[in-house]
Protein backbone atom coordinates (compact mmCIF):
# COMPACT_ATOMS: atom_id res chain seq x y z
CA UNK A 1 0.00 0.00 0.00
CA UNK A 2 3.08 2.39 0.56
CA UNK A 3 4.79 1.32 -2.75
CA UNK A 4 3.63 4.51 -4.51
CA UNK A 5 4.76 6.41 -1.55
CA UNK A 6 8.18 4.65 -1.55
CA UNK A 7 8.44 5.01 -5.70
CA UNK A 8 8.37 8.54 -5.45
CA UNK A 9 11.21 8.53 -2.87
CA UNK A 10 8.35 9.96 -0.57
CA UNK A 11 8.75 6.98 2.25
CA UNK A 12 11.66 4.76 3.63
CA UNK A 13 10.89 2.52 5.88
CA UNK A 14 8.31 3.95 7.79
CA UNK A 15 9.82 7.42 7.90
CA UNK A 16 8.85 10.60 5.40
CA UNK A 17 12.12 11.34 3.17
CA UNK A 18 12.62 15.12 2.61
CA UNK A 19 10.74 14.92 -0.42
CA UNK A 20 7.76 13.44 1.34
CA UNK A 21 8.09 16.11 4.11
CA UNK A 22 7.79 18.53 1.32
CA UNK A 23 4.91 16.90 -0.51
CA UNK A 24 2.90 16.57 2.47
CA UNK A 25 3.37 20.05 3.52
CA UNK A 26 2.28 20.61 -0.02
CA UNK A 27 -1.01 18.84 0.12
CA UNK A 28 -1.31 20.53 3.51
CA UNK A 29 -1.42 24.12 2.02
CA UNK A 30 -3.88 22.85 -0.81
CA UNK A 31 -6.14 21.14 1.57
CA UNK A 32 -6.58 24.10 3.48
CA UNK A 33 -6.67 26.40 0.92
CA UNK A 34 -9.74 23.93 -0.84
CA UNK A 35 -11.33 23.78 2.91
CA UNK A 36 -11.69 27.86 2.75
CA UNK A 37 -13.03 27.64 -0.47
CA UNK A 38 -15.65 25.22 0.15
CA UNK A 39 -16.17 26.72 3.53
CA UNK A 40 -16.90 30.42 2.56
CA UNK A 41 -19.66 31.85 4.39
CA UNK A 42 -20.21 29.39 6.51
CA UNK A 43 -19.91 29.58 10.08
CA UNK A 44 -17.95 26.85 12.72
CA UNK A 45 -21.86 26.33 14.25
CA UNK A 46 -23.18 25.22 11.05
CA UNK A 47 -19.85 23.25 9.59
CA UNK A 48 -20.04 21.35 12.85
CA UNK A 49 -23.57 21.20 12.50
CA UNK A 50 -23.31 19.84 9.49
CA UNK A 51 -20.54 17.35 10.07
CA UNK A 52 -22.54 16.18 12.64
CA UNK A 53 -24.96 14.91 10.38
CA UNK A 54 -23.62 13.51 7.84
CA UNK A 55 -21.78 11.20 10.24
CA UNK A 56 -25.32 10.19 11.79
CA UNK A 57 -26.45 9.38 7.85
CA UNK A 58 -23.09 7.60 7.03
CA UNK A 59 -23.97 5.57 10.63
CA UNK A 60 -27.28 5.10 9.36
CA UNK A 61 -26.17 3.32 6.31
CA UNK A 62 -23.58 0.98 7.75
CA UNK A 63 -26.29 0.02 9.81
Amino acid sequence: MTNPLVEREWLTGDELTAAGSHALADLETKVRAQRRKVTAGISDEEYLATVGILRQMARNLAG
